[in-house]
């Protein structure tokens, strides 16, 4: 059954943590119709139940869209719908000082935009009401003190050049879903460090920038020691014309355009580098994996659970992809305002793997990647 939009819902999740707090948070999510951000009377009476709440520290909305439409569209729509929200909050005698808001756009989805009730249900804002009531420090606790799943740490590194020269360069830390958390900006000598506190068993994204560089990307999780977040060394390779560099950690959901949250934050990076420099016209190369051991392309129908044009053999639907993801990649940086004469799209199918006879995962994913090819690049000069 086709659901055109959905009621509001409301639930309310509490935490205990046995010291001398107990945490709450009370959340609620409102959804809209397409292409409208005004809340209907019972989304309001929703809000309006929250606006009750006291002893709260914050309140965090996040706005959401389906897939339909292009990312300049969805993101002022998300914006209209988490300003909607936050100006009935505040009618209602809400502070706007602690209330943070973010409009992730199409971004980050909450369903997979598999079919109309998974688009209704991306159509929404999330709130989250956060605070803490302290409770009787003399109260006897006996039970055992659970682990705390976050933990400070320090992060440092040194970058440097291809020719071991150190570089000045700016880091940024992204969460999962491409938020930044902290930036830091490399000393003369190319090292850099900070302190902050990240979730156990997530991971993170660390990128690296300096204007006349090709960016770099570090994916860190603490609790994985083959990810990493101490005793960096990066290499930041100069631009150059003619080269080619792999995106690094840009990754797509299985089988489609569509990019995993992690990676908008290299994008975001490659988006500052083609706005500094001017002249730099690239080229955006998609790859695909499919290695040779695998059955004659031409004659295997391509199958998945996710989009595939009909009658498409694998053959054509790897062209068709690599095309399709160089393609997102364009579109992500015109949307964003770098001019569209200033790039263009190829995909090459399976035609140029990394390793043509893959075997690990590693390796495969390495074959799926996106390059980018500087065509043409005049270096600033300084009079």
């Amino acid at each position: 059954m086709q659901i055109k939009y959905l009621n509001s819902v409301l639930f309310l999740k509490i935490i205990f943590v046995f010291s001398v707090k107990v945490l709450f948070s009370q959340n609620a999510t409102v959804y809209f119709k397409t292409n409208d951000y005004s809340l209907d009377k019972k989304s309001i009476q929703v809000i309006d139940s929250l606006i009750k709440i006291k002893d709260f520290e914050k309140i965090i909305l996040k706005g959401h869209c389906d897939n339909l439409g292009n990312h300049t569209l969805n993101d002022e729509l998300s914006t209209n719908r988490v300003n909607t929200v936050k100006t009935q909050l505040i009618l209602g005698g809400i502070n706007n000082e602690v209330i943070e808001t973010k409009a992730l756009g199409k971004r980050i989805p909450l369903n997979k935009n598999l079919n109309e009730n998974d688009r209704a249900l991306n159509r929404c804002v999330e709130i989250e009401f956060k605070f803490k009531t302290k409770i009787n420090e003399s109260e006897t606790i006996l039970t055992k003190l659970p682990a705390t799943d976050e933990v400070e740490i320090i992060i440092n590194g040194i970058i440097s050049n291809e020719n071991k020269k150190p570089l000045i360069a700016e880091i940024s830390l992204n969460d999962k879903n491409g938020n930044e958390i902290k930036t830091a900006t490399s000393s003369k000598d190319g090292k850099y460090t900070f302190k902050t506190i990240l979730k156990k068993n997530e991971d993170y994204a660390l990128t690296y920038y300096n204007d006349s560089s090709f960016i770099s990307s570090k994916i860190i999780n603490i609790s994985n020691s083959r990810l990493p977040y101490k005793n960096l060394k990066t290499i930041l390779l100069k631009l150059k014309e003619g080269n080619k560099y792999i995106l690094e950690n840009l990754n797509f959901e299985g089988d489609t355009s569509q990019l995993v949250a992690l990676s908008i934050s290299p994008l975001n990076d490659l988006y500052k580098l083609m706005n500094k420099n001017k002249s730099l016209i690239i080229k955006i190369e998609g790859h695909v994996n499919y290695p040779n051991s695998w059955p004659n392309p031409k004659f295997e129908k391509r199958v998945s659970e996710k989009y595939v044009p009909k009658g498409m053999n694998s053959y054509e639907f790897n062209q068709w992809l690599s095309d399709e993801r160089a393609k997102m990649i364009y579109n992500y940086l015109v949307e964003k305002g770098i001019n569209a004469n200033r790039m263009t799209t190829v995909g090459y199918g399976a035609k140029h793997m990394l390793y043509p006879d893959a075997t690990t995962e590693n390796e495969m994913a390495k074959n799926r990647r996106v390059e980018i090819n500087i065509v043409s690049y005049k270096r600033k000069t300084i009079n």
